[in-house]
């Protein structure tokens, strides 16, 4: 027949620890909680950027081909006519 015997560590045999072990401790947490804090605050909110519908995607071109307007009106008009063409190719559900 086997037994197994656990020995618990005396309490008292262990000395306590020392204030300059504990000031040393609290030191080293307070230096990774400043660096952890810093680390934190120097991230950016990863952002992202939401798809345009086509509506969007053609006012958008319009708007710059309103800019083109009194400088070129041709390719202004090729603008809003590429505009609207792809407005029409995303069909009336996906405006």
């Amino acid at each position: 027949m086997t037994s197994a015997t656990l020995h618990s560590p005396n309490l008292a045999q262990t000395a306590p620890p020392s204030v300059g072990d504990a000031l040393q401790g609290l030191g080293v947490a307070a230096r990774r909680l400043g660096f952890a804090l810093w680390a934190a605050a120097m991230q950016r909110p990863v952002v992202v950027p939401r798809v345009l519908t086509a509506f969007e995607e053609a006012e958008q071109l319009r708007a710059f081909a309103d800019e083109q307007l009194l400088t070129d009106p041709r390719f202004a008009q090729d603008l809003y006519a590429a505009a609207d063409r792809h407005e029409m190719a995303a069909g009336p559900g996906k405006m």
